[in-house]
């Protein structure tokens, strides 16, 4: 059976690659946000180039999935995923995986 783009049964799968954070009140505060940062495939690196077969460009293996940034007005600062998942969350942002 059908429900819109997905057949029951059919597993998805989505990743969190943002958290947005406020601090203050609902007068006034501050936003910051926690981004997974990851290399670029290289499939996706050719497209945005238009070049195939770009030099010294290798997939990115298993153990390079990914590191969390934390942003704000300020600075960029790299912190552990427990940080990013464990954030007051005020939006969040996934992508489809599977």
């Amino acid at each position: 059976m059908k429900r819109g783009n997905v057949c029951v049964g059919d597993k998805v799968l989505y990743g969190l690659y943002g958290v947005v954070e406020h601090s203050g009140s609902m007068r006034g505060g501050h936003y910051t946000a926690y981004v997974k940062v990851r290399t670029p495939s290289k499939k996706l690196l050719e497209h945005i180039t238009g070049k195939k077969n770009i030099p010294g460009l290798k997939e990115p293996d298993s153990g390079s999935a990914g590191q969390w940034v934390h942003v704000s007005d300020t600075y960029v600062q790299v912190v552990p995923e427990s940080r990013a998942l464990s954030a007051q969350a005020y939006l969040l942002f996934y992508e489809r995986i599977l």
